[in-house]
């Protein structure tokens, strides 16, 4: 964790939404406070570039309408994905792995290169190298970029 840590304590208590004290481990603490300061860095960008969110959209009376594919379009896209997977279990377990890290688990470049062990600009340079060969071999099967 970067930045200022809390001080060590004999308990760490967390306030749960309905007035309740929880007792918690000094690990589970250190996630909530991590967490809390990044929420608050996101509002303060958000406040700071003026992002706005479909909550805020509905009160200036804007509605949100989510598109609908065709049957057709679901198909494709279906198609799409078993392919991407058939070609994702072709990789070597470390770029699975590296791919999983940085996409499902949404984890940073700086982290990821951390848990496997090497600088950021191998993950850099591992993540390119390896959506550039999925993209190529999605291309073998006829399939371009938009799929998705």
């Amino acid at each position: 964790m970067r930045g200022k840590k809390p001080k060590e304590r004999k308990s760490y208590v967390l306030r749960m939404g309905d007035g309740t004290l929880v007792e918690v481990t000094r690990e589970v603490y250190l996630e909530w406070y991590q967490s809390r300061r990044r929420e608050r860095y996101q509002q303060e960008l958000n406040r700071k570039h003026g992002v706005c969110s479909f909550e805020e959209m509905e009160e200036q009376g804007y509605t949100y309408v989510p598109v609908t594919d065709s049957l057709e379009e679901t198909a494709i896209r279906e198609m799409c994905i078993g392919k991407l997977r058939e070609v994702m279990n072709e990789l070597p377990e470390e770029d699975m792995y590296l791919l999983y890290l940085l996409f499902f688990e949404e984890v940073t470049v700086k982290e990821a290169a951390q848990l496997c062990g090497c600088s950021r600009k191998t993950v850099e340079n591992r993540r390119k190298r390896i959506l550039k060969g999925l993209n190529e071999k999605m291309h073998e099967f006829g399939i371009t970029a938009g799929c998705f």
